[in-house]
């Protein structure tokens, strides 16, 4: 699936309206500079929505390649909004995906179509299942996840935030370390924490999620497929 859905969706960038026929239009919007989580995420966010829908993908290149702290939240939103005053197309809808949710709300105010960032949708997913926890590759916004879980109505049911041993920007660089990794915070999740779910807390994050998924006991929620289906949810329901 990942790299020809990939592949589809870089096509998908270059196709006239007339191209995509009568099907919906949605704008994947990674805040982080790297393109190729731009890419990936964008092929889970059209797999969850299927073929009548077209993904459209953009990445934010002023900013960091990682979103690891509050000056670079900071820094993705403010950029973000300019994308916009400067002409970038929402289509039908955005999903602002990057689990601190940079600029949510300032793009729900500028936009007149519906923004959904991976974060709430997941936090709001996972909830529906009981108490859950978050497995984090960004220890140092910890709190702001906890801050955002309040301020989305699941503050009550958000158990613990797990936090990664060691450098983000090494352990998400090395694709058999972060699944050892994620693996090793599952099992104390799953051991130490009575949890009805867990939530894998990164967009580009997605794969190793799924495969995770695969292998856990009890539900994992993916953040950008979850996203996705409450953007089409929302869209869907304006059409009615």
């Amino acid at each position: 699936m990942g790299r020809r859905a990939a592949d589809h969706l870089r096509g998908a960038l270059t196709l006239s309206p007339a191209d995509e026929g009568s099907g919906h239009r949605v704008l994947l919007l990674n805040p982080n500079s790297t393109r190729a989580s731009t890419d990936l995420m964008g092929a889970f966010a059209q797999e969850a929505l299927g073929p009548d829908w077209t993904v459209r993908l953009k990445t934010n290149d002023d900013a960091p390649p990682i979103i690891t702290d509050v000056a670079g939240a900071e820094r993705a939103a403010a950029s973000l909004l300019k994308l916009f005053r400067d002409g970038l197309d929402p289509c039908e809808g955005v999903i602002l995906s990057a689990f601190l949710d940079p600029g949510l709300e300032d793009l729900r105010a500028l936009l007149d179509v519906p923004v959904v960032g991976i974060a709430e949708a997941a936090m709001r997913a996972a909830g529906r299942y009981g108490r859950f926890a978050i497995l984090s590759t960004t220890p140092d916004l910890n709190e702001h996840l906890r801050a955002l879980a309040v301020v989305y109505g699941e503050g009550d049911r958000l158990v613990d935030i797990l936090r990664i041993k060691g450098d983000p920007y090494k352990v998400m660089g090395d694709p058999d370390l972060l699944m050892a990794t994620l693996r090793e915070m599952l099992e104390e999740a799953t051991r130490t924490l009575e949890v009805d779910a867990v939530v894998v807390g990164g967009g580009p994050l997605a794969k190793a999620a799924r495969a995770l998924g695969s292998e856990a006991s009890l539900p994992i929620v993916e953040p950008v497929p979850a996203a996705a289906l409450a953007l089409k949810a929302l869209i869907e329901a304006d059409g009615a």
